[in-house]
């Protein structure tokens, strides 16, 4: 009985060599750490486009790419900087209600 190993690879060289330029960062697993620890509505919109990134990074389209990167970018900024602001509007709450107090 012999055995068939079928690889699907994609022959195409990385987009990085194709264009000369870098190919675009898809954070997306600060996406995801962030929609974890930070404030998860947000994060989900942080990890679609993280998805976006990589999607066009696998079919060459690095415009696109790029500019899902950079809407990305700008998601995970402002997950993690409403999460901060949540967790200090919970504790400030906290505080002024008395309950680190003895």
């Amino acid at each position: 009985m012999a055995v068939r190993v079928l690889v699907m690879s994609d022959p195409s060289p990385p987009a990085e060599s194709q264009s000369g330029a870098r190919a675009p960062r898809a954070y997306l697993g600060w996406s995801v750490a962030a929609a974890i620890a930070c404030f998860l509505p947000l994060g989900l919109v942080a990890i679609y486009y993280g998805f976006r990134t990589n999607r066009a990074l696998l079919e060459g389209r690095l415009d696109d790419a790029a500019r899902a990167s950079r809407v990305t970018r700008r998601w995970l900024i402002i997950t993690i900087v409403v999460g901060l602001l949540v967790y200090l509007a919970v504790a400030a709450v906290f505080v002024l209600l008395g309950a680190f107090s003895r």
